[in-house]
């Protein structure tokens, strides 16, 4: 597949024309659209560049192979063709959620492109594995999470966004993110989530040589406090920002403060 037809499976938008390239990964349910309040709050000073993975916003969904995506390597091969693509490097990739995930795996291929990563509220596994590793999550949750995203879709996109934003006194919040969880496939959805919350990255983490910024939210039930603790012991040449914020998304609901930690990073 050559640049051109990478660029269009993955919906690659690039704006700016700044020294430095910030290139944004979006999260499990989501599309590259959740990063606007972000980019908005960045100075003009970057050239930025979003994507969307295969399954996910406006992607080319005919790319869809059930068992590349089945587990977070098929994501993380979307990240390499995609920076490869670019044909730039000193990048810094600003990586949410499970993208941190994707971006560990990818960054062996990737080294010599990416300079610096920023994860935003990260986990390299969602999943308790105590009593060494405690996570966001027990098996049986997620194995819950699974039978109901599989019975009713929508009903589990308005039951979790309000849980996960965590910012009740700004319900609108909750509702942009319900629509961005229904917005696309329901069963590519629930398959990414299947590869999201049942994966585990740990043994990347050291292997990963190039600084990283994990930006964690003060209060997150999906990624407690601990986990991007031990994230930071384990990555080599990691800072941890506890940022004024609350939920999974701060992305939405703190995008200025989000946008000023990265600038003062880059």
């Amino acid at each position: 597949m050559d640049r051109r037809q990478i660029a269009i499976r993955n919906n690659v938008r690039i704006r700016g024309e700044g020294n430095k390239t910030l290139l944004f990964a979006h999260g499990f349910g989501c599309e590259q659209r959740i990063w606007e309040p972000v980019i908005e709050a960045l100075p003009n000073s970057y050239k930025v560049v979003t994507f969307d993975y295969v399954g996910c916003g406006e992607s080319d969904f005919s790319n869809y192979i059930s068992k590349r995506y089945d587990s977070l390597k098929g994501y993380a091969q979307d990240l390499t063709e995609v920076v490869q693509t670019l044909g730039l490097t000193d990048i810094t990739l600003v990586a949410h959620s499970v993208s941190g995930s994707i971006a560990s795996l990818a960054y062996p291929e990737l080294a010599n492109k990416v300079s610096k990563i920023v994860m935003l509220n990260p986990s390299p596994r969602y999943i308790h594995d105590l009593p060494s590793y405690e996570s966001g999550f027990s098996r049986s949750d997620v194995d819950e999470l699974m039978v109901l995203m599989e019975q009713n879709f929508f009903q589990w996109a308005e039951y979790m966004s309000p849980k996960v934003m965590e910012n009740s006194d700004t319900p609108q919040l909750a509702e942009t993110l319900e629509s961005y969880f229904t917005a696309g496939d329901a069963q590519l959805t629930r398959n990414f989530a299947k590869a999201t919350f049942y994966s585990d990255v740990r043994d990347t983490l050291p292997k990963l040589k190039c600084p990283v910024l994990i930006l964690q939210a003060k209060a997150d039930i999906v990624v407690p406090l601990k986990v991007s603790e031990y994230m930071a012991e384990i990555l080599p040449l990691a800072k941890l920002v506890v940022m004024d914020a609350r939920g999974h998304y701060p992305q939405l609901s703190a995008p200025k403060l989000v946008a000023q930690y990265i600038s003062e990073f880059v």
